[in-house]
């Protein structure tokens, strides 16, 4: 053991890979997942602001999202940067119509084959080099007049969240978030790529449908005092990147 006391982790490639390989091998963790229990309820707010048509799922994990948007009417590519999820993924959905095809990044995906392009809780991952990447294939995968549609924790307390590794004394959020977003600010950045806001705020999103989908939100937004933990984000693409 270290004597040197509790640190920060400082995340490389490498050490993101084996956290999220973990996760998507552990059939415990799978309900754990946001797109399996907020895809639903994502895709209802999204459906109601944008047409989806066909779809990229970047950081797609164990596909749930992309699975919903299949069983919407959409084809779907998905894209992590986990090897073992994007294997999982691929035997999940080998032979499906709509599925098509997994891959370890974005770079092996064509230019312009997405009508819109999902981002589901990971902007709050990435360092700046990493963010840079992600917004940019982003539009590059997007058609002219194409959807970017992310989300995030909304004002997340990152210290809430940390814990310690009692071996090493390496502090770490137990999600290896990195970054805090607010609406203001996620706007302000995704425009330096090209992208015109359409909305952007925070949000309510349930596991439930119809009457309980609404009810669940008036009542969560009542007893926290109007508090919307998730930040939703859709924006257009309208021209080239502003940052090079």
């Amino acid at each position: 053991m270290s004597d040197a006391g509790p640190r920060d982790i400082e995340w490389t490639g490498e050490q993101i890979r084996r956290f999220w390989d973990y996760h998507s091998s552990n059939p415990a963790l799978t309900d754990q997942y946001f797109s399996g229990m907020m895809g639903r309820s994502l895709l209802r707010y999204t459906t109601r602001r944008i047409r989806i048509g066909t779809a990229v799922d970047v950081g797609c994990g164990r596909g749930q999202l992309m699975r919903f948007l299949m069983q919407r009417g959409s084809d779907v590519y998905g894209a992590d940067q986990s090897p073992e999820s994007v294997r999982l993924v691929c035997a999940q959905f080998a032979g499906a119509r709509r599925f098509k095809g997994a891959t370890v990044g974005t770079e092996g995906l064509a230019s312009e084959i997405a009508d819109t392009v999902f981002m589901v809780e990971v902007i709050e991952h990435l360092d700046d080099s990493a963010l840079e990447n992600a917004l940019g294939e982003a539009h590059r995968l997007l058609k002219p007049g194409g959807h970017l549609v992310l989300t995030t924790p909304n004002e997340e307390n990152l210290d809430a969240s940390k814990i310690i590794c009692p071996n090493c004394l390496t502090v770490f959020h137990q999600m290896q978030h990195v970054r805090r977003w607010s609406a203001d600010i996620l706007a302000a950045e995704v425009a330096k790529y090209g992208f015109r806001s359409r909305s952007a705020e925070g949000a309510v999103l349930t596991t439930y449908d119809g009457v309980f989908d609404t009810l669940y939100r008036w009542l969560y937004t009542l007893r926290h005092r109007g508090a919307r933990p998730s930040l939703l984000y859709i924006g257009t693409k309208t021209g080239p990147q502003l940052l090079p």
